[in-house]
């Protein structure tokens, strides 16, 4: 369903519309980042068991050096399965609730939950098959670190599994590096 899909990408955009100025004056958001960075992702489902490369966009806000939200917007990536079809990822939405332990000045590790979509293709080697559009949502969890190298700047390290059902299970790792304003 599309509404799903851009329901991520509606919460991260009024989030970041409260970045704005009378908000920064109040001190509810500390800082606000974006990243870009690669995605090796693993999929089980619908017969299929593959690894790939994607890239994942990620926008968030930390309201304290503690707590934050965060929105992934991944894509890309595919590999032949070995049953004479590709499967390739979609997309993956998600905003996720970011708890942050600060180590030190520049070294925080972080822990995420939240909400995810994911939506694979699986596409038939032959001209006659038709396309499959598995797609799932549901809860996400993951762990992370982030190294801050500039004032401005930081790589972030994350293992999250995005969704994990009978049938669908969706994991990633993704290194990315980060613009904080």
């Amino acid at each position: 369903m599309k509404t799903r899909a851009t329901m991520p990408a509606l919460l991260l955009a009024g989030t970041m519309a409260m970045a704005g100025t009378g908000a920064a004056e109040a001190r509810f958001i500390q800082e606000a980042y974006l990243g870009a960075g690669v995605m090796p992702w693993s999929y089980e489902g619908s017969g299929e068991d593959v690894d790939a490369i994607g890239g994942r966009l990620v926008g968030g806000v930390m309201f304290s050096d503690y707590l934050g939200v965060e929105a992934h917007f991944a894509w890309m990536g595919e590999d032949d399965s070995g049953t004479d079809r590709t499967v390739e990822l979609d997309s993956v939405d998600s905003v996720l609730l970011r708890l942050n332990r600060p180590l030190n000045e520049t070294f925080d590790v972080y822990a995420l939950a939240g909400f995810s979509s994911v939506r694979m293709v699986l596409r038939p080697f032959t001209i006659a098959g038709t396309d499959e559009a598995p797609s799932d949502s549901g809860v996400s969890f993951g762990a992370g670190s982030q190294f801050r190298f500039a004032e401005d700047f930081s790589v972030a390290v994350d293992a999250v599994s995005y969704l994990s059902e009978p049938d669908f299970d969706f994991m990633a790792l993704s290194a990315s590096l980060r613009w904080h304003f």
